[in-house]
């Protein structure tokens, strides 16, 4: 298709911008980023590329190459400014990333590493639920909003292309983006109509 590469192009620099705000907020202190979260995230983005590209994928992979950077960079950034803590799931997804890569790496299968890359993530995006309902804006939902469209761009390129293992993680990242995105909003509203209907200290 002609324009799969407008498609993957935009995708690329969408998702580019999509870790600015979230950088920019983290600096801010407006947002708290979890570092055993997005060192999963990390190994999530920098395999499913990888994956993704030894399986077949070119215009599809650009915006996974971006989302592994922008990761590794907010990754860094959490070890000062972000949420240290780590509970006994978030080291079972920790435990279960490396397993992945230690199963891709034995039996070199693409499609194997891809549905285990899927598998962890939605763990891990089930964590930054958890964390989003207890400090509710702890997330800044510009960043989810942007990478959401740089996900649409990167199923666009995927048009007329017969369905296969490829379609599995830009179709995967675009749903659960929407998913996240709309608790970050439910769970901020909640909070807010808490503290309007919370009696007045006198």
């Amino acid at each position: 298709m002609a324009f799969t590469g407008v498609f993957a192009t935009l995708s690329g620099i969408i998702g580019a911008y999509a870790s600015v705000p979230y950088i920019r907020a983290t600096l801010n202190g407006k947002t708290k980023p979890h570092q055993m979260g997005w060192l999963v995230f990390c190994i999530m983005n920098g395999a499913t590329f990888l994956s993704q590209y030894l399986a077949g994928g070119r215009a599809s992979v650009v915006l996974f190459f971006t989302f592994f950077l922008g990761s590794l960079i907010i990754f860094i950034l959490s070890i000062k400014y972000g949420v240290r803590d780590t509970s006994r799931w978030d080291r079972i997804l920790f435990g279960s990333a490396i397993i992945m890569i230690i199963i891709w790496v034995l039996t070199r299968n693409n499609h194997i590493a891809i549905w285990l890359t899927v598998i962890i993530d939605f763990a891990a995006m089930a964590i930054m639920v958890l964390k989003v309902k207890n400090e509710p804006n702890s997330e800044d939902p510009q960043a989810w909003l942007i990478a959401t469209v740089a996900f649409v761009f990167t199923c666009l390129t995927l048009i007329g292309k017969p369905l296969s293992i490829l379609y599995v993680r830009p179709v995967y990242g675009l749903v659960s983006d929407v998913v996240l995105l709309c608790f970050i909003y439910y769970y901020r509203n909640k909070s807010r109509e808490k503290i309007h209907s919370s009696p007045l200290e006198v």
